[in-house]
C-alpha cells in the first residue's frame, strides 16, 4: 500500500471543503469599499461622529448684523449660536429654543460650507425632518454664491432646495432667486400618501447648464431652464449660463418668524424644535450625467410660480 504525502492530504480537503463553503469567493475588502464610496461624493457629511465636523462646516452666528442684514434680511427672530447645533445618533440636530440673547426672544443655528466648499453644477441632496409641524418655524436647505461673481444679491443668485413653513405640514417649496430687480421661480410640492414634514424626506437638486431639477425622494416636482434665468452683472447679460455658472457653497438653518410666512412665530409652550439632517451629499456634473435617469421628470411641466 503506497503512503499518501501529509500534503496531499490537505490539498484535497481544502478541494473538496472549498466547494462546500465556497471558499473561492474572495473576502470583502471593506476599507477598499470605503474608499469607493468616499470617490462618488465631492462632499458629503452622514454625521457619524460626536460633533460637528468643522472641517466640513462653519457657523454664520448672530442675527445678521455682522454680515450687514440685520434679521437675516428677512426680518427673522432667532440669534444663530453654534452651541444650538449637534451630532449625536448619526444625526445633525439644530434646536430652535425660546431663549433670549442678543436682543432677539429664539436661538437656533446656521451651518454653511463657505470657505471649506462650493460647486458648480452636480447633484446637492440631504435627507431632512422636522420634529415639528408649528407655525414661525422656517427649516431650509440652500446655497449662495461663494464669490458673487455677478454683484450682490440677487444679481448672482440663490438656489433655495428646500424650505418649509411649519404649520404647513404637508407641503414644501423650492425656488430660485436671479435678476435686477429681483425675480424668483417657485414652486410647492404636497407629499404624496399622507407624507408630512415631520418625516425624513430627501430633497435634491440635480443642476447642470441646460436646468435645475427638484426633486423630493427621487421625484422630480420642478423644472427650471436655463432661458428662465438671467442677470444684469458684469457680463451676465452676454451670458446665458450666468448667474448659475459659478461655484455655490451650501446652508442648512433653522430659523423663527421672518417674511417667508407673514412674520409668524411658535406658541412658546411647543418649543424646543429640532431640523435633523441625516446626511448631506454632493455628487459632480461627470457622476450626475453619468447617472442620467436616476430620477425622472415624465409628466413634469417648467415652473409655473414667477
Amino acid at each position: 500500500m503506497s503512503s499518501i504525502s501529509l500534503a496531499a492530504v490537505l490539498s484535497f480537503c481544502a478541494a473538496a471543503c472549498g466547494d462546500l463553503l465556497d471558499v473561492d469567493t474572495p473576502p470583502v475588502d471593506e476599507g477598499n469599499e470605503e474608499e469607493e464610496v468616499e470617490s462618488v461624493y465631492s462632499f458629503h457629511d452622514e454625521f457619524d461622529g460626536d460633533e460637528v465636523d468643522l472641517t466640513k462646516w462653519t457657523f454664520q452666528n448672530g442675527d445678521g448684523s455682522d454680515y450687514g442684514i440685520p434679521g437675516w434680511g428677512n426680518n427673522e427672530k432667532q440669534y444663530y449660536r453654534a452651541e444650538n447645533a449637534t451630532v449625536e445618533d448619526g444625526l445633525l440636530k439644530i434646536t430652535a429654543r425660546v431663549e433670549e440673547y442678543g436682543g432677539k426672544k429664539y436661538t437656533s443655528a446656521k451651518l454653511v460650507t463657505q470657505g471649506i466648499f462650493s460647486q458648480t453644477y452636480g447633484r446637492f441632496e440631504a435627507r431632512i425632518m422636522l420634529t415639528s409641524a408649528l407655525e414661525g418655524l422656517w427649516p431650509a436647505f440652500w446655497m449662495m454664491p461663494a464669490d458673487s461673481e455677478y454683484g450682490g444679491w440677487p444679481r448672482s443668485g440663490e438656489i433655495d432646495i428646500m424650505e418649509i413653513k411649519g404649520r404647513i405640514p404637508d407641503n414644501v417649496s423650492s425656488t430660485l432667486h436671479f435678476g435686477n430687480p429681483h425675480n424668483y421661480i417657485y414652486k410647492n410640492y404636497q407629499y404624496p400618501n399622507n407624507g408630512k414634514i415631520t418625516d425624513f424626506h430627501v430633497y435634491a437638486v440635480d443642476w447642470t447648464p441646460e436646468s435645475m431639477k427638484f426633486s423630493v425622494d427621487g421625484e422630480v416636482y420642478h423644472i427650471i431652464r436655463s432661458g428662465q434665468w438671467y442677470t444684469d452683472g458684469k457680463g451676465g447679460g452676454e451670458n446665458p449660463d450666468a448667474p448659475f455658472d459659478e461655484d455655490f457653497f451650501i446652508i442648512l438653518n433653522l430659523a423663527v418668524g421672518g417674511n417667508f410666512d407673514g412674520g409668524r412665530t411658535p406658541p412658546d409652550d411647543m418649543m424646543p424644535a429640532q431640523l435633523w439632517v441625516d446626511y448631506v451629499r454632493v455628487y459632480d456634473l461627470d457622476y450626475l450625467l453619468a447617472e442620467n435617469g436616476a430620477t425622472t421628470d415624465e409628466g413634469v411641466t417648467d415652473a409655473d410660480g414667477v
